[in-house]
């Protein structure tokens, strides 16, 4: 006779009893009793020497419970872990409710039947459980500079240690997940900056529902950021959803090493004009389209970017993906102006526009600037039309400044101008560029582009290397942005993990003379993205970050 603790699990209706009782070694069906013969190892099973077992085979195992991510909560299941040779399997026990299920640190012995999951394999329909007494797991240390393939490691526990960088907080609203990077931050192709590598693994959080609140891993701020910092995390790699992940058993060790920017930059002392260049991702004011659902997620949207634009100060505002509409402009001002003194009203340079969904706009303050004349280049090239304005300041100094907003990368045709390494539409971006710089040239009135104080401030959809801006920069305009920022900080939008900037700083000779300062407001790009739906303040109320010029 002895004590033991057993799960019993009725095939008929998979209910789950749990009971602590005296009972013989004939009473235990099924699995048996601990340390009885007839068990099938797990590299047996997984194949580690030869073919893995087919689908439906019954087995019996024993060994010790690495991690448990039990209950619709978690992940339905656990990982066990064999020592010699270590081969990790996943035992999904959806019935297994999260008091009964088994813990880390416990030996276990069960009767189950072989599956598959997504291609994974793993152990399913369970028939009964054993307690067995303790046996922890000790993970296998891995430096993250080492670990190449996670596949050599599925369904194992390891200790991963870094440093590793959070180079993308987008699904971390969404999934509890998190992309990393070895080396810092990890750059786009084409950005001409030499950034970390992506990590072969994802940070994951024992779950796979969707939208869990409260959000993982987040700082004392209630915030985490792209660009902090990993030092090591310990749990099970395993590979879903396409992606490898790890599933922590204790909290990773994760340093808030790229803190909010809570001030907008100041303005120097003696800086004559702020301009500001800002992609408002999607100001409608109409509803079923683009921008927010509903009429109160519209007003957030409002709200959140009037405290920005307002931080920011700009006496210049060119701000892309307005509704095409002129009372989407009228919107814009309403509440720019609204409760400002008169000093501080903006006022648009045009109102003509062609027919596209979003257009770019140009605000202005008549107490700073004085427009003498503004036009917008309507060519087939273009997806929506750049415009320009000639200003004088209060010395009398001539300014051009131009806005542009080039065609998505995304939305690729089934043939013609596919990705080939910049992007779909990398061509129609090409052909834009070129109509906007022979359009520019003839438009300032100068004998050449190269001569006229010229700044254009557009999101070109194109990184620094590629063809868009090289055409730019072959007409006579110099990215102001890889001049006066230093690398790491010149991104101000985050896609699939990596950093980059679409937004141009473009300016001739003579315009750069003036230029005092350059920065980007790191506030959008860098936030998690479920702060678009339920953050406050200014934080991810677009998804790029602005960029702010301040002239002498």
């Amino acid at each position: 006779m002895f004590a033991t603790c057993i799960v019993v699990i009725n095939p008929q209706r998979w209910v789950l009893g749990l009971a602590l009782i005296l009972l013989s070694s004939a009473a235990v069906a099924g699995a048996g009793q601990c340390g009885d013969p007839g068990t099938t190892a797990l590299d047996r099973i997984a194949g580690v020497d030869g073919a893995p077992l087919p689908e439906g085979r019954e087995v019996i195992i024993e060994a010790p419970v690495s991690a448990s991510f039990p209950g619709q909560s978690g992940l339905n299941g656990f990982f066990v872990e064999s020592d010699m040779p270590r081969v990790g399997l996943f035992v999904y026990a959806p019935d297994v409710t999260p008091g009964a299920a088994p813990k880390p640190a416990e030996r276990w012995r069960l009767q189950a039947r072989t599956g598959r999951y997504r291609g994974r394999i793993q152990l399913e329909r369970l028939e009964g459980l054993v307690h067995c007494g303790a046996e922890p797991v000790k993970p296998t240390a891995v430096p993250a500079d080492t670990l190449d393939d996670p596949a050599d490691f599925a369904n194992r526990l390891i200790r991963i240690d870094g440093p590793l960088t959070v180079t993308d907080t987008y699904q971390l609203g969404r999934y509890g997940s998190m992309r990393l990077a070895q080396g810092g931050r990890a750059f786009a192709r084409n950005t001409g900056i030499k950034g970390g590598t992506p990590f072969p693994v994802v940070l994951d959080d024992g779950s796979y529902r969707r939208d869990p609140r409260p959000v993982p891993y987040l700082d004392e701020t209630g915030v985490r950021r792209a660009g902090d910092r990993l030092a090591s995390v310990t749990g099970v790699v395993t590979h879903a959803f396409g992606e490898w992940r790890i599933h922590p058993v204790a909290p990773p060790a994760i340093r808030s090493a790229n803190p909010r920017p809570v001030d907008a930059p100041r303005r120097p002392a003696d800086s004559a004009l702020r301009v500001v260049q800002f992609n408002l991702q999607n100001y409608f004011i109409d509803r079923g389209g683009r921008g927010p659902a509903t009429a109160a997620g519209f007003q957030r949207q409002r709200t959140r970017l009037r405290a920005t634009l307002r931080a920011l100060d700009a006496d210049l505002l060119v701000l892309h993906e307005i509704q095409n509409k002129p009372a989407a402009v009228d919107d814009l001002l309403d509440w720019l102006n609204e409760d400002q003194p008169p000093g501080q009203h903006y006022q648009a340079t045009l109102s003509e526009r062609s027919a596209a969904v979003i257009r770019t706009v140009m605000l202005f303050r008549p107490s700073r600037l004085t427009q003498r004349r503004a036009a917008r280049h309507a060519d087939e090239a273009h997806a929506r039309d750049p415009i320009a304005a000639v200003f004088e300041d209060a010395q009398g100094e001539p300014l051009v400044v131009a806005g542009a907003h080039f065609k998505s990368r995304g939305g690729c045709p089934e043939h013609g101008d596919v990705d080939r390494g910049a992007g779909c539409w990398a061509e129609r971006r090409e052909a834009e560029a070129d109509a906007l710089a022979r359009w520019l040239d003839d438009w300032v009135e100068a004998d050449q582009l190269a001569e006229a104080p010229v700044l254009l401030l557009a999101d070109l959809n194109a990184y620094a290397e590629e063809q868009p801006v090289q055409r730019l920069v072959e007409a006579g305009l110099v990215d102001q942005l890889a001049q006066r920022v230093p690398a790491p900080q010149r991104y101000g939008y985050v896609y699939r993990g990596r950093a980059g900037y679409l937004d141009h700083v473009l300016a001739t000779d003579s315009m750069a003379a003036r230029i005092q300062a350059l920065t980007s407001w790191a506030v959008n790009a860098d936030e998690p993205a479920y702060l678009a739906r339920e953050g406050e303040g200014v934080w991810r109320a677009s998804d790029h970050d602005p960029l702010i010029i301040d002239l002498k």
